[in-house]
């Protein structure tokens, strides 16, 4: 039972005396209030309860519900209130009582729409004080303590326990209200519907929600302004974009979504989306005053309350923000959408991004074929060689005849294997395949066809294939441990859990003239594993001309195998201590070894600087004793180091990267390009 205002003020004013501060770790509502702790720290807080907003589904697996919050330092303000957003799975989510105390340890101060509130994570912990239990100070608060909804939260200590005792018995709960009203207004909250919508859905009539990116920059109309904006779904009202700026607008074909080959009259200066996935929205009033100061091309934004209709035209669909009149005003309602932290994003958000990276793909495919179209190039790609189905029938057959002697060639390499001494901390996926040697892995792969009846063997740059080996790392590169990482400018495509392996050359070609050099090494940095194994042949039995092969390990590669993130290793020792001991697993004392190898070279260097003679020249010889003995010394200590480290069993994978080439005769991959064969490593783990 909550006591009344009356009591509640009248022990305020005299226990506004005796004011004590929050537990260790803790901070007052106020200082997240007015900013003096800026958005984005984790904060932990201790507070009061006057409104709740009832739990409501959300487009992801979590649900959303909003706890309102007061404390001593803002108890004599009754309109102020700091909320806490809470995404968490439905059975997880606190539903208090008015009044009721919360201890929130660990949430993110964010400012959302001008408003600075608390967000929850994963590692947030909220803890609920039913307020007729709260015993008086200095009683502990631990029997009035709710049963955590998620066991694993870490309980409050004494001192949290004791503190809540102290502020519910002490603070102005005039901004509590009764129990009927905070009933009504819980209740009210769960009249909720949702106007979001895609593109697609919109139609004439309507007031929505979307969220999309911005493919223009605004354009000033004095006291109006238009902007471009597509979520990358198609909606058949919306104007015609089309690449080519010849074409005229015409009936929609749906197998060329992207406006490629029918005829359209689309301004030549259009930065895509092609098709129907783009729609004008125009905005009055301060709505165009903020787009005007704020959005500029490419940002994600999310509009409120868009009014769909026809335009002046009546041919397309467009979109309207206009001001609120009514005694209910809440402001701009356009809200600029940031990806800086993937866990917070909302996942309509990232359900557009998604779209977008699939249309960018989309887009450099079927450019790439207009290409090969206009240069006539589709027809001999589509010529069939003759003699195909003998080929195909020959590796069925071979099929046939390596799958009878599977049992034996296992049998053969378990043996194998069990001479060379493998490794048992490295583990490597595919374990049944057969082994293969280093030597018949780097063979050249000779294909045979037929060109004007005539049969033909061509050498091919490389083939797509994958290898399981035996082998012992002999080198590696770069030199120093600290240069195995490096970074890269982050995208909004970052955020998208299905974006591992994304290449650079993904952003060569289309979208290059859009960025300056200067963009490429501003923004957020990403860190990416890169570095590469000189990886020798392990088995005697198995040596030919070339034993060895360079393997590449990129960010996946390298996550599997150290079982570990990137970073900055330079920034890091600590990191840098533990990829160390991480790699002496794989690889023995191959950096002591290297690092000798850099001592010599930089002591030879210095020799040679100041005009010295080799240390074995009978010139370095000395009759002084004490000289003799120090050379001997320096002789011994100089003595190198043998490599010493197991082999083990890796997978292996060849593929062809195009890389620059100035003899247009070598240019097999494109105009100035040429394939280059190349090998990586996968699905390889290093245990604990």
């Amino acid at each position: 039972m909550i006591p009344s205002k009356a009591s509640g003020s009248a022990l305020s004013k005299n226990a506004n005396k005796l004011h004590k501060s929050p537990p260790p770790g803790y901070v007052n509502i106020r200082d997240i209030l007015e900013e003096s702790i800026p958005p984005g720290r984790f904060v932990s807080v201790v507070g009061l309860v006057k409104d709740r907003r009832s739990p409501r589904e959300t487009s992801g697996t979590d649900w959303k519900s909003t706890l309102t919050l007061f404390d001593k330092s803002i108890e004599n303000e009754p309109e102020r209130g700091l909320p806490l957003t809470i995404f968490r799975p439905q059975s997880e989510i606190p539903e208090p009582d008015a009044g009721d105390i919360v201890v929130i340890v660990s949430a993110k101060v964010q400012s959302y729409r001008g408003e600075v509130s608390l967000l929850t994570n994963r590692t947030t912990a909220i803890h609920i004080y039913s307020a007729s239990k709260i015993p008086k100070p200095p009683a502990s608060a631990s029997k009035a303590l709710q049963a955590p909804l998620r066991p694993y939260d870490k309980l409050p200590k004494n001192s949290e326990h004791e503190y809540v005792s102290w502020l519910y018995h002490t603070i102005n709960k005039d901004a509590v209200p009764d129990a009927a009203t905070f009933v009504m207004q819980v209740s009210q909250s769960r009249n909720y519907r949702n106007k979001f919508k895609t593109l697609a859905e919109v139609k004439e009539g309507q007031f929505c929600d979307i969220i999309v990116n911005v493919v223009k920059d605004p354009f000033d109309q004095m006291g109006k302004t238009t902007l471009w904006v597509s979520d990358y779904t198609e909606n058949e009202a919306f104007y015609k974009f089309s690449w080519d700026p010849t074409e005229t607008t015409g009936g929609h074909d749906f197998g060329d979504p992207f406006g490629y080959t029918t005829k359209s009259s689309a301004p030549s200066r259009w930065p895509g989306p092609y098709g129907r996935l783009s729609m004008q929205v125009t905005c009055f009033g301060n709505h165009a005053e903020f787009v005007n100061e704020e959005v500029k091309a490419r940002k994600w934004i999310r509009l409120r309350n868009v009014q769909i209709k026809y335009g002046h035209s009546g041919s397309n669909l467009e979109g309207y923000l206009r001001e609120d009149d009514s005694a209910y005003n809440p402001g701009v309602r356009v809200d600029i959408l940031t990806i800086e932290d993937p866990e917070e994003i909302d996942p309509k958000l990232k359900e557009a991004i998604r779209r977008k990276r699939d249309y960018e793909q989309a887009k450099r495919s079927q450019r790439k074929n207009f290409t090969d179209n206009q240069n006539g190039n589709q027809a001999g790609g589509k010529r069939k060689a003759k003699g195909q189905e003998g080929r195909v029938s020959s590796k069925v057959r071979r099929a046939q005849e390596r799958a009878q002697k599977l049992k034996d060639v296992e049998l053969l390499e378990a043996m194998r294997e069990a001479k060379l001494g493998l490794n048992e901390s490295i583990r490597c996926e595919n374990s049944d395949q057969p082994v293969s040697a280093v030597s018949s892995i780097l063979e050249p792969i000779p294909w045979k066809t037929t060109v004007k009846g005539e049969e033909v063997t061509l050498t091919l740059p490389f083939t797509c294939a994958k290898y399981r080996a035996n082998v012992r790392v002999v080198d590696f590169l770069p030199r120093k441990l600290e240069q195995f990482t490096t970074w890269r400018k982050g995208t909004e495509y970052d955020c998208l859990s299905d974006n591992e392996g994304a290449s650079d050359s993904e952003s060569d070609g289309d979208d290059g003239d859009n960025q300056t050099t200067l963009d490429r090494y501003t923004g957020e940095k990403i860190w990416e594993w890169r570095f590469a194994l000189l990886l020798e042949e392990a088995d005697p039995k198995n040596k030919g001309e070339d034993n060895r092969i360079w393997a590449l390990v990129d960010t996946q590669a390298a996550q599997l195998l150290l079982s570990r993130d990137a970073s900055d290793l330079r920034e890091n020792p600590s990191d840098l201590d533990q990829l160390r001991e991480q790699l002496f697993k794989l690889w023995g004392n191959l950096e002591e070894c290297k690092q000798q190898e850099l001592d010599r070279e930089a002591a030879n260097k210095q020799r040679l600087a100041a005009n010295q003679p080799p240390p074995t020249s009978p010139l370095q010889t000395s009759t002084n004793p004490s000289h003799h003995q120090a050379q001997t010394t320096t002789s011994h200590n100089s003595k190198n180091t043998s490599l010493s480290n197991k082999p083990f069993a890796c997978c292996i994978h060849q593929y062809g990267i195009r890389v620059r080439e100035e003899d247009p005769a070598k240019a097999d991959a494109g105009d100035g390009k040429r394939w280059e064969r190349v090998f990586g490593l996968f699905g390889t783990k290093i245990g604990s």
